[in-house]
């Protein structure tokens, strides 16, 4: 059966906080037709069983599916194509993210308010940047990776157009929102930021990161080195798109950056530590198999079997939603 809300929820090693994103999501979700589905990829920690120690006393529909690659513009894929069921309107989470209890009936009340709109925006609200970056997204709206909904039509003209994000693309969240904006047509129709509704009582929380935390500098590290990458995939996606449209995006973001930079060396010429930190990991372009980009369904009831390990097992668990076949 279809429902009003699925909220698809993409983490790589979150278990630290996925059980107070996904509390977070069901008082957000109290009262509402809604379902969750947790997407991991990639991850090595114990985000699974975090999942299924939150499972025990959800109260919506719950479903938990693994990628073995570490992306998500291939996770937004997987969803939207293999995992997402029918629904009129799908919300996009990121694990570490904690929205707040009236978030989702606002993402709703903006489409509701915006016919015209194709997406709901959320705003965000900690961090030093904050409000510079609520400012910008109401001067121009445009969809944050954190927290933003689509309507369900919407999804599925995207399903039925078979546009999938570039594998390893670090922009999605801004592909998706030039996917809204231009109407799944960036050579017809122009750029017009009413498609994007902004709800401004939506917002999240997230953890400050520490540069005095270990895995928070790793973090904050790397995350310099894919801004710096981000900056050179707009300009590849940008040539790409209004040259072959949402038609012609390649398979793999890593392939398509590499042969941009080759014909533009001038991008990286003379510049600092990161754009080129960025440029080196690319000596090896990925681009992974059909089978690690695949999701696998993981149960959410635990048992232990005679060896000690922990496997899945399906008892206790609520039944599967209606998914979308793979294309």
């Amino acid at each position: 059966m279809p429902v009003a809300i699925s909220v698809a929820v993409f983490a790589r090693n979150e278990a630290a906080g996925l059980q107070d994103c996904l509390r977070a999501l069901d008082v957000a979700l109290d009262g509402l037709d809604a379902s969750l589905t947790v997407v991991l990829n990639g991850t090595t920690d114990d985000s699974g069983g975090a999942v299924r120690r939150f499972a025990a006393a959800a109260r919506h529909s719950l479903r938990l599916f693994d990628i073995p690659f570490a992306d998500k513009s291939n996770a937004w894929n997987q969803y939207v194509h293999a995992l997402a069921p029918e629904a009129g309107m799908h919300v996009f989470v990121d694990a570490y993210a904690t929205v707040t209890p009236g978030a989702i009936r606002a993402l709703a009340a903006a489409l509701a308010e915006q016919p015209r709109a194709l997406a709901a925006a959320a705003l965000p609200s900690c961090g030093r940047s904050a409000p510079a970056q609520r400012q910008q997204m109401r001067r121009a709206p445009s969809l944050h990776g954190s927290l933003h909904a689509l309507r369900g039509d919407f999804l599925d003209r995207v399903r039925a157009a078979g546009i999938r994000l570039p594998v390893g693309l670090y922009r999605g969240d801004g592909l998706i929102g030039s996917l809204v904006v231009h109407d799944l047509d960036a050579l017809a129709n122009p750029w017009d930021t009413d498609r994007i509704a902004l709800a401004e009582d939506a917002t999240w929380k997230v953890a400050t990161l520490s540069p005095f935390r270990p895995r928070d500098l790793h973090r904050l590290w790397n995350r310099r080195i894919q801004q710096a990458r981000g900056r050179f995939e707009d300009a590849a996606l940008k040539e790409c798109l209004y040259s072959a449209n949402f038609a012609g995006l390649p398979l793999f973001a890593d392939r398509m950056l590499a042969d941009w930079l080759r014909r533009n060396p001038a991008a990286t010429q003379g510049r600092v530590l990161f754009p080129r930190l960025a440029q080196a990991r690319l000596a090896n372009p990925r681009s992974p198999s059909a089978a690690l980009l695949e999701p696998t369904v993981l149960p959410l009831g635990p048992a232990q079997d005679p060896t000690g390990s922990w496997q899945g097992s399906a008892e206790g668990a609520p039944p599967p939603l209606p998914t979308r076949n793979a294309a």
